[in-house]
């Protein structure tokens, strides 16, 4: 058995032309190097591009005192790849193995399947213990589960008595909710350049700040405006954390498990509906304005540490992405994003085609869920059955936004096309609602709610991972509030036109047929997306490919 070793050799940087031009073709500027073997310990250049790749790869390991593997199969081959890369690794010759010189140097290791002449070394070492990034989730899942529960579906326990206090109008209160989505969309762009030119972290603790004085603002209403108030500083908040800055800091942090980690941070709200009955507790022992500054206070003294957790970028806290020690980062060419500015995202197609597929996807989600209830009623179900049927669509709803993130990223690492993920969606949205609109029974409600909660959750984690894959992270909180914003007058509309609808002909059918008829028409138009196949980022450059385009 045979080792290859890169000692720390001088080297001034550039890239010197062989003598002869070089024996492949230009490389393409998104190849990559792929890692195989037993515990990624093999590293070796892809395709057409070995020659040039590698040189550049060994280069950089030199450079860095970091052990290579090889796959050569004889000492001549050893001596040949030494020979290729003499301006850079002058010492890299065949040698016997030996223990490494210091405990930050792994360990080497045989390599599988290879000859009895193979080249071996250490593989990348992960770092010891859990990743910060999942202790970041962890904290943006219990912001998100306080949120829901105090906030999102807490306020209804406090809505009815706030109304009888002032003596407002059922419809006045619906316009106070339905106020907040455009409030909270037309900051989300301004909000995503703050994100993109400082970070996640401020962002994310002033949104917390927000979204706990504006629900203490409440227990001093004396007015209608003071209400809205009250809204707009909550929904202000609420695109700083949850709108902008979560998915942020989440797309920085991954790559290769971005829709899981996408998907079990914002899992948190399907998980608050059990504690609703504190908030009717809260309500129904002190009332609706001491509830209102107990649950803000609360979301200042929980929400703040769990604020303080969250890190912009993995490199505030001296790691890589997903957790990758620098030897598996060097062993991947040292692969950085780039990526659209936010003027030529909107000069993209995909940015529109985008728009419009999860608008679409907002008018069943914000249109139907505020008249679920309502319409269930008027078929002839009890409310307590529209109440469980609310509760099976949010508990469900967990499980599409772990596996809808888990599926984005096995269909990326396996090459598929990322577009039938949207086209799934609205298809399942499509017939979630056919289902409702004839449910005759029990147990066809029980399925909307399933089918319905797997849609909902589906479309949290896989609108910025498609931001993400299309125009890159440079500008990504910026082009996601503009997603966002886009979507506003989709959300806003719907449960205007479903309740249009009942008003002209005393039901809700036509409109449930009609979102249902807009979704589908939807799923062609998911297919016009220009989505690049292949795992990762297209605009994922590694060293070598830097190397090349600066040549």
């Amino acid at each position: 058995m045979l080792y290859l070793r890169a000692a720390r050799v001088p080297w001034a940087g550039g890239r010197r032309r062989p003598a002869g031009g070089y024996r492949t073709p230009r490389p393409d500027p998104l190849a990559v190097l792929r890692t195989r073997g037993r515990h990624g310990s093999l590293a070796e250049p892809a395709g057409r591009t070995r020659a040039h790749e590698g040189l550049c790869w060994y280069r950089r390991a030199a450079r860095n005192g970091i052990p290579v593997a090889v796959p050569v199969r004889d000492p001549a081959a050893a001596e040949r790849l030494a020979a290729l890369t003499h301006d850079g690794m002058q010492d890299l010759m065949p040698r016997p193995a030996a223990p490494p010189a210091s405990a930050s140097v792994p360990a080497s290791v045989p390599v599988d399947g290879a000859g009895p002449g193979a080249v071996a070394a250490a593989p990348p070492q992960r770092r010891r213990g859990l990743f910060y990034g999942w202790y970041m989730i962890a904290g943006m899942m219990g912001i998100h589960w306080y949120v829901s529960a105090s906030f999102v579906y807490g306020f209804g326990v406090l809505f009815v008595p706030i109304l009888e206090t002032f003596g407002w109008s059922r419809s006045i209160g619906s316009l106070t909710a339905l106020f907040m989505q455009p409030v909270g969309g037309a900051v989300g762009p301004l909000i995503g350049a703050f994100v993109d030119r400082h970070g996640a972290r401020p962002a994310a603790i002033g949104g917390v700040i927000m979204i706990g004085l504006g629900i203490m603002s409440l227990a001093f209403m004396q007015s209608l405006w003071m209400l809205f108030a009250s809204f707009s500083l909550v929904s202000i908040g609420m695109s700083s954390t949850m709108g902008v800055g979560f998915n942020t800091a989440i797309v920085n942090w991954f790559r290769r498990q971005r829709g899981k980690a996408l998907g079990i941070g914002f899992s948190g709200g399907a998980l608050s509906g059990p504690f609703v009955v504190i908030v009717v507790w809260l309500e129904a022992t002190y009332g609706w304005r001491e509830s209102a500054f107990i649950l803000g206070l609360g979301m200042l003294l929980f929400g703040l540490p769990c604020a303080m957790l969250i890190r912009s970028k993995p490199a505030d806290k001296g790691l890589n992405p997903d957790g990758d020690s620098d030897a598996q980062v060097v062993a991947m060419g040292n692969p950085v994003e780039g990526g659209m500015t936010s003027g030529q995202a909107l000069m993209d197609r995909n940015f529109w085609v985008l728009a419009l597929i999860y608008g679409v996807l907002s008018t069943g989600i914000s249109g139907f869920m505020l008249h679920q209830i309502p319409y269930l009623v008027s078929l002839g179900f009890s409310r307590e059955a529209g109440a469980f049927s609310l509760a099976v669509m949010t508990l469900v709803s967990l499980l599409g936004r772990v596996l809808g993130g888990m599926l984005m990223d096995f269909l990326s690492r396996r090459d598929f096309d990322l577009r039938i993920v949207p086209a799934l969606l609205l298809a399942i949205q499509m017939s979630s609602l056919l289902v409702v609109a004839y449910a005759t029974s029990y147990w066809q409600i029980v399925i909307f709610a399933s089918l319905f909660g797997i849609s909902f959750g589906g479309m949290i984690p896989s609108r910025p991972v498609l931001v993400g894959k299309l125009f890159g992270l440079p500008s990504f909180g910026t082009i996601q509030g503009l997603t966002n914003f886009t979507s506003v007058p989709f959300a806003v509309l719907a449960p205007m036109i479903l309740g249009l609808f009942f008003d002209l002909q005393g039901t809700y059918f036509t409109g449930v047929l009609f979102l249902a008829a807009l979704s589908g028409m939807a799923i062609p138009i998911a297919f016009l997306l220009r989505l690049p196949r292949g795992s990762g980022n297209p605009f994922l450059q590694t060293e070598g490919a830097r190397e090349s385009r600066a040549a």
